[in-house]
Parts: C-alpha cells; sequence; structure tokens
C-alpha cells in the first residue's frame, strides 16, 4: 500500500494485488454491489457510477461525512496495481476516516479476488521437484495447523493423553510428557516431510494461475475437471522442466486440447524467491536460516514449527504466496522468524505438559470431588490461560517484525490481506460494536483479533520497546479492556 496527498485535499492510495488483469474490468461492478449497495447503511453513499473509458473500468462515488456536512469523492481505477484518489470537500477531514475508507476498498478487494478464485486454474511448481496437486481448504492436516484455531490439537491431545493412562496408568501421564516433548523438539524435522523443502540450489516457486470465463468454467467442470492432474504435468513436462517461460503461446498449445482458448489478460506468472526472504529476514535477525517448507494448499498463511532455528522450519503455503507482495511476505516471514528466536513452539508445548502433569498428580484428587463438569471447567480454564500467552507471543512476533525488518504499514497490509474475512462485516470497527469486539477476544484463538493487530501495527511509535513481550502483554491487556 502506498498513500500520498497534498494538504489541498487529494489523497491517494495504492492497492498490489495478484488478479489477472481481464478479472478486474469486474472490481467496479462487485464493489457497487457488495460494498457501496450492502453497507449503504454504514456509510451515506452519493453519485454511485461505474463505467469503462480507454478500456478501463473505474468506480466513483462521493461519501458523505455525517453532521459536518463535508464529503469525500472517491475514485477507483481497475488497474495493476489498484489505484484510489480521494477528493477532500475540506481539508480538515481527519485522515483516519479516509484510512478506514481505503482499508474498506482493501477488504473488498480480498473478497472479490476469493470470488474470482473459484474459476481460476492454479498450479506451483518447484524446478526439478515432484509435482504436488494444489490442496483445497480444509482437505489435509496442514489445514488444522493454518485454522488459527486450537480446539483440534488440544482434544486431541487430551484423548490420546487418557490413552496413554489407559494403557499405563499411573505411567502414562509421563510418558505423554515425555512423547509429547520429543514432539516438540523434531516437529520441525516432522514438518520438513512436507510438500516441497526450499533449498539454496532451488529457491523459487513458479506459480501460475489461468481464470476462465463463466461459460468455460461450467465447461470445464463438466468435462475436464478430472483432468487437471494431466494439464499440471503438461506444463512441467513442456515448460517448467525445460526452464522456458511461461506464456500464453506455450499454454496455449496444452490448454486447446481441453477446450480453454488462452488469452494473455487472464494469465498470471508469479516467482517467489522464498529462500532469499527466508534467508534475509534471519540475517535481519542474526539467525541462522531454518528449514523452509511449501505447503501447496490455497490457505493464506505461514507458521514456525520446532523449538529453535537449527531444529525449526519454517512452513509456507503456496497460498499466502500468492496473495501477498515480496515486501508484505518478507514482514510476514519476519514475524514467523520471531517465534523460532523465542522457542515459543517449544514454551506452549512446556505449558501444556506442565498443566496435564499438575491436573493428574496433584489436583486429581480434588477435580474428582468436582466431577466432570468441574474437570471440564477446569480444562477450560487451563487451555485459556494458554490461549492467552498464546496471543501475547504473536503481538510480540507483529512488533518484533517491524523491529527487525522494519515498514509496519507493509505488515498490516498482509495481515489485511490474510485475515480479510475476520475484518467483516467492516462496521464492526465502530464503537458500538465494541461489545462485539471484546468477544473476539475470548474466542480460543491463538491470535488477538485482527483489527486491534492491524491498528497497533500501523500506530507504531519509534523506538520500539526492547522488551517485546511485556510491551504485548499491556498492549493486550488494554485492547480487551477498550477494544
Amino acid at each position: 500500500m502506498t498513500g500520498r496527498g497534498d494538504l489541498l485535499g487529494t489523497v491517494e492510495y495504492t492497492i498490489d494485488v495478484e488478479v489477472a488483469p481481464a478479472n478486474l474490468n469486474y472490481l467496479p461492478e462487485f464493489l457497487q454491489k457488495y460494498y457501496v449497495s450492502r453497507y449503504a447503511g454504514y456509510r451515506n453513499f452519493k453519485d454511485v457510477k461505474a463505467y469503462t473509458e480507454d478500456g478501463k473500468s473505474y468506480l466513483t462515488y462521493k461519501v458523505a461525512i455525517p453532521k459536518t456536512g463535508q464529503y469525500v469523492e472517491v475514485a477507483v481505477e481497475a488497474d495493476i496495481p489498484i489505484k484510489i484518489s480521494m477528493r477532500l470537500s475540506s481539508p480538515d477531514i481527519p485522515k483516519s476516516f479516509l484510512d478506514e475508507l481505503y482499508e474498506d476498498t482493501v477488504i473488498m478487494v480480498q473478497a472479490f479476488n476469493e470470488q474470482v478464485s473459484t474459476m481460476t486454474l492454479y498450479f506451483a511448481y518447484i524446478h526439478g521437484e515432484k509435482m504436488v496437486p494444489e490442496s483445497p481448504k480444509g482437505n489435509r492436516w496442514i489445514d488444522v495447523l493454518f485454522s488459527r484455531s486450537m480446539y483440534g490439537i488440544f482434544f486431541i491431545f487430551i484423548a490420546i493423553s487418557y490413552l496413554f493412562i489407559i494403557v499405563l496408568q499411573n505411567y502414562g501421564p509421563i510418558f505423554f510428557g515425555v512423547a509429547l516433548l520429543l514432539f516438540a523438539v523434531f516437529s520441525g524435522r516432522l514438518a520438513a516431510r512436507g510438500d516441497w523443502v526450499i533449498t539454496k540450489d532451488r529457491p523459487e516457486v513458479i506459480l501460475l494461475q489461468y481464470t476462465l470465463t463463466l461459460e468455460e468454467y461450467k465447461q470445464f467442470l463438466k468435462t475436464n475437471v478430472k483432468k487437471i492432474p494431466e494439464i499440471r504435468k503438461k506444463i512441467y513436462d513442456s515448460i517448467v522442466l525445460p526452464g522456458k517461460k511461461i506464456t500464453c503461446e506455450l499454454a496455449e498449445k496444452i490448454f486447446v486440447d481441453y477446450g480453454i482458448d488462452c488469452q494473455p489478460d487472464r494469465l498470471s506468472v508469479k516467482k517467489v524467491n522464498i529462500w532469499q526472504l527466508v534467508k534475509k529476514a534471519a540475517e535481519k535477525y542474526k539467525l541462522r536460516t531454518p528449514r523452509v517448507v511449501i505447503a501447496n494448499t490455497e490457505i493464506v498463511n505461514a507458521a514456525a514449527m520446532g523449538p529453535s532455528p537449527r531444529l525449526g522450519a519454517m512452513i509456507i503455503t503456496t497460498g499466502i504466496m500468492q496473495q501477498l507482495e515480496d515486501k508484505e511476505l518478507l514482514s510476514v516471514i519476519g514475524h514467523e522468524m520471531s517465534h523460532l528466536k523465542a522457542h515459543d513452539p517449544l514454551a506452549l508445548y512446556g505449558l501444556v505438559i506442565l498443566e496435564y502433569l499438575v491436573q493428574f498428580y496433584i489436583l486429581a484428587p480434588y477435580l474428582t470431588n468436582w466431577g466432570y463438569i468441574g474437570l471440564f471447567g477446569f480444562l477450560i480454564v487451563a487451555f485459556a490461560l494458554i490461549i492467552g500467552l498464546a496471543k501475547v507471543f504473536e503481538a510480540r512476533c507483529d512488533l518484533d517484525s517491524v523491529k527487525y525488518i522494519g515498514n509496519p504499514e507493509t505488515l498490516a497490509q498482509g495481515l489485511r490481506k490474510i485475515a480479510f474475512k475476520r475484518l467483516l462485516p467492516i462496521y464492526k470497527r465502530e464503537p458500538v460494536h465494541r461489545r462485539y469486539r471484546r468477544l473476539e477476544w475470548l474466542t480460543f484463538d491463538s491470535h488477538p483479533p485482527a483489527y486491534y493487530r492491524i491498528k497497533r501495527v500501523e500506530n507504531l511509535s519509534q523506538p520500539i520497546s526492547k522488551h517485546t513481550f511485556w510491551a504485548s502483554l499491556r498492549d493486550n491487556i488494554k485492547g480487551f479492556w477498550r477494544p
């Protein structure tokens, strides 16, 4: 994101987006339907107009500011990057209001991008590596890791722990604790058994997306959807493996057999040197470069596993590489590097083990007297405390990313793209919805609410506190009481 303006009343922003140029023609219509019309009760829109000029699509409208008589004229140009121009009726309109309008647009653009993705063919490759099918959301174990909610993992641990007790009786908790500790220590090595391992010799991920028209998509579903592995292999064998540049001319020779007429403005090819990005982040932290594992899934996320950079791994999805620009991805990687630097995965597993041993060997007699309701209540409280600590870790990682990598606005923009669904509906940021916003803190999500993380990063003042953990603990408490 970039923003610039003048004191006479004009501010301009841009939005970097990975969308095929042909799709952008539909963006104004989408914004008019799902933003202007749907949120008419939230924003006072006037003079709405969608049109095409010189081959480019535009959406223009006015947003009146309640009780002031002031307004902002907004023009959205569907280009790459997307351009947003805001003309102010008065130079004293607060910039915070303009930033809210900009954030509205970013969120809705991400929603548009997701809708378009349903009619898009995605292929990811690493030169010289095996081909791995793209995993739809919710289809594999990796989706549990990236779900951001620890419900599933927590209850799996409970089930396994009781299995240990049944088999080993009084020694069960000790053996379970040892097994869990070993898993925490070697989880980075286990993660390295993922789809691809990035190395210095094979540093790049090649991402190809081709958007079908509605008619092509319907026909493709009927006749060729099961042939996607065949298409993927042909592209790899004839274009990627020989080291050729992926162009519409070369892709046409493959697509034509499947009823697709390749159009250049609907083809997008992106190369991401993920090794260099992780290496750069590690150098900023003065750490060794951890293993870099690629999960070929549509989920937009990244994660760190393992007790340290030496034994740990950075897991990055092709989905996040598709959605984020390199500078945004670097900031997110910087966030994950903080987890490895501070040994967060090991600390959280250690707390889970400690809680389990205390529960069984110290509190068991009391929990028996409390009954099942008491036991369940204890588990909820214990898990809530662990989740609360995890939220502090996540907030600290945001601070560390800005501290070591820099560019707080870039990190904020990356968070918007990753968590845009959690920012919907967009009127949740208003003070009247503070009760709802506080409830977001009480979910069993290991991350603080997205709106809080974004605003906190954007409002950071320099220099950043040396003790980022304690600063984050304080900020999270304030964020909960004054959402």
